[in-house]
This record gives structure tokens, sequence and C-alpha cells, in this order.
């Protein structure tokens, strides 16, 4: 795996494009995934006055904005980055294990939204389906895992 650490969102950028795919946070195999292969700088920190910082994590949007690849819990319910290239292999595959969702379904909306908006962030994706609120705040968030998962 990456010998030399990113320092950058670019760079984190370049490498996704170049494994594919490649999980947040450690997997179990040993150099592949995002906090692996950033520099210490990268890493969450806890801040003395009780917040934290942590640049892998806010660089999130922007590597979906900036690179066109998709993010979703799609190894052993863990998040990852899948690279635009590889991305219609993995959604194809996926595809041919689960079934697309039934007709009138929210799964179904939340495709729909998502065919004709293209890429957004999970909050704009909550309001147009109308999911706000506490309480109906975290049903789109099961929706979406569902869809990532295929159950």
């Amino acid at each position: 795996m990456k010998q030399e650490l990113l320092h950058s969102c670019p760079e984190l950028i370049d490498y996704i494009n170049e494994t594919g795919f490649l999980p947040l946070l450690s997997m179990g195999i040993a150099g592949w995934s995002a906090e692996e292969v950033t520099d210490e700088d990268c890493q969450y920190t806890r801040l003395p006055d009780g917040g934290w910082e942590w640049p892998l994590w806010e660089w999130k949007g922007a590597i979906l904005q900036e690179s066109g690849c998709a993010y979703g819990k799609f190894f052993k319910d863990k998040a990852a980055f899948i690279s635009r290239e590889w991305w219609p292999d993995f959604c194809n595959y996926r595809r041919s294990l689960f079934p697309y969702p039934e007709a009138g379904s929210i799964e179904e909306t939340i495709l729909d939204i998502l065919r004709c908006e293209g890429s957004v962030i999970t909050r704009e994706l909550r309001g147009a389906c109308g999911f706000t609120g506490p309480r109906r705040r975290s049903r789109v968030d099961a929706y979406l895992t569902r869809l990532v998962k295929g159950v």
C-alpha cells in the first residue's frame, strides 16, 4: 500500500482514484484506509476545551464534490470511498445481489431524488425527502443504510 503519507485533500482524492476503493477507517487490512495513509496532522485530535479537530473528516464533503466518488457504508457496515471509475462496476455488482426497491417506497423516492439532484450531502437529502426534526432525521439515515447494504 501507500509508502508516503498524504497531507491534503487533493492528495487523498488522487489516492482514492488510484486504489478505486478506500475505507475511511482501518478495517484490519494494514495500510488500506484513509486514516492509515494520511499524516498524523490529519488525524482525530481532542482539543483542551473538549472539542475536537479532524481534518480527514472535514475533507469528506470536498472529496465527494470534487472527485465524484461515492461514499457510504459499503464494507462490513464501515464507511468507504469508491472512485467514480469503479462505481459503475461496484453498483452493478450490488444490483445483481439486491433487487431494486419497491415502487412507491421511500427508498425509491430517495433514489429518484439522487438521480435528479446528483450528489448531495445527507442534510440536503433529508430535507428533500421531508425528513427534518429530531426523530425523523434518523429515519432517512436508516433508509440510506438499507439502500447501501441492499437489505
